[in-house]
């Protein structure tokens, strides 16, 4: 039974959002259902277009990500659980399963190269639907919210690569849509489960956490739901790899270094650049002990030079803005699109950070505003990498879309 704050709460949000629900309830004339249905499959079109076009090639990250895949379709998905996995043990020690588990079971199916980059241009349209339904339910501009995760330039680059970054951004849509419901125990329970995909598949996910909390506080039955649901999603890996190495291990054992990295004396970036292995660290450490020696370096970086973390911190936020190019985009896309990704970036940054304040007082608006304010402060102060962006895609565009157009009345 709900608990009377709960039921408070609700009636609140009922009320506040009754204009938004009865619009959204309305059905869609068949033409708008018929223009939805072309800008998603534009979308997985172009996504096509670019993976036919310019190939990206497997390297790096994405080349051990279909390894893991091709073991995973191999072996069996609970053969990456084991304490034996199918493929190189340091790979599952830095990634969650995620990634690795979807592609393991495309690939059972059919495991080709273009496996990957034509499903992941599927998952971009089928996101373009969910987040076409959470701004409409938000009473923003749905068209205006589809059309930015469509066309996104990096996410349509990020399509074609073997990575994680589109089952993420599919992942945090479906979750989005479900807050953006009222929040009844089913939709709680799917929140918290997609949450916890979105997580599995890259740990950066969690960030977004504090906010998620913060967004159901005071509505306690609908937190514990979320939160058990999560819980539950991520357990059997947690479990997993403290059983593998016999010692508390949550979901990586790579969250150390880069604190250490991206917080290193000679880092002027805040992202990804080599620092020196700490002298401290046994060279038989298991991979989770050497990862406390890292987190503890990286705290000690903090501390000795805290203006240079205040620093860092400040250059991470801007990189919010899209202002560093993204690696793989320069590499993958040719030079008017990797140009054109950073503009989309910059314009799409300012307009949902003026459609936050905006809407700041909105009841449902905590839904978006506090995750994406927990993923943006909480990046900025420990690490962030430009591809990271692409992450907070789902949250931005629904945001975007209820930046107000009638400047005449402001």
């Amino acid at each position: 039974m709900s608990s009377s704050a709960d039921i408070a709460h609700d009636q609140e949000e009922t009320a506040a959002s009754s204009e938004a629900d009865s619009e959204a309830a309305v059905r869609l004339p068949g033409w708008q259902i018929a223009a939805l249905v072309a800008l998603c499959l534009s979308a997985v079109a172009v996504r096509l277009l670019f993976a036919w076009r310019y190939r990206p090639p497997l390297e790096s990250d994405f080349y051990w990500y279909r390894l893991a895949g091709l073991a995973a379709a191999e072996h069996g998905l609970a053969s990456l659980f084991s304490a034996n996995p199918p493929v190189d043990k340091w790979v599952l020690s830095i990634w969650p399963p995620g990634y690795p588990l979807f592609l393991g079971l495309l690939y059972s199916v059919q495991n080709g190269l273009w496996a990957a980059p034509a499903t992941q241009a599927m998952l971009g349209g089928v996101s373009c639907f969910a987040i076409f339904a959470a701004a409409r339910r938000w009473g923003g501009n749905p068209w205006a919210a589809a059309g930015i995760v469509a066309f996104y330039p990096q996410a349509i680059v990020y399509s074609a690569i073997h990575g994680a970054e589109t089952l993420s951004v599919f992942l945090l849509s479906l979750g989005i849509a479900a807050s953006l419901t009222p929040l009844r125990d089913r939709q709680a329970v799917g929140y918290g489960a997609s949450l916890g995909l979105a997580t599995l598949a890259r740990c950066h996910t969690l960030l977004l956490l504090p906010g998620v909390i913060a967004s159901l506080w005071g509505r306690w039955r609908r937190l514990a739901l979320v939160l058990v649901s999560l819980a539950l999603v991520l357990a059997p890996w947690a479990i997993s790899r403290s059983l593998v190495y016999k010692r508390t291990v949550f979901l990586t054992t790579f969250f150390g270094h880069l604190l250490y990295m991206g917080n290193y004396r000679d880092n002027t970036t805040g992202g990804y650049r080599e620092a020196p292995r700490p002298v401290e660290i046994p060279g038989d450490a298991t991979p989770p002990e050497e990862d406390t020696y890292f987190l503890a370096a990286g705290v000690r970086e903090i501390l000795l030079r805290p203006f240079h973390y205040l620093y860092l911190s400040a250059r991470r936020m801007v990189t919010w803005t899209g202002v560093d190019r993204d690696e793989w985009v320069g590499k993958y896309a040719p030079r008017w699109l990797a140009g054109l990704s950073l503009l989309a970036q910059l314009a799409l940054f300012f307009a949902a950070m003026t459609a936050l304040v905006e809407n700041w007082r909105d009841p449902r608006a905590r839904f978006i505003v506090w995750p994406t304010l927990s993923l943006l402060l909480l990046t900025a102060l420990s690490y962030h990498m430009p591809r990271y962006t692409l992450v907070i895609l789902p949250y931005f565009a629904v945001l975007a879309s209820r930046l107000r157009t009638d400047w005449g009345k402001v």
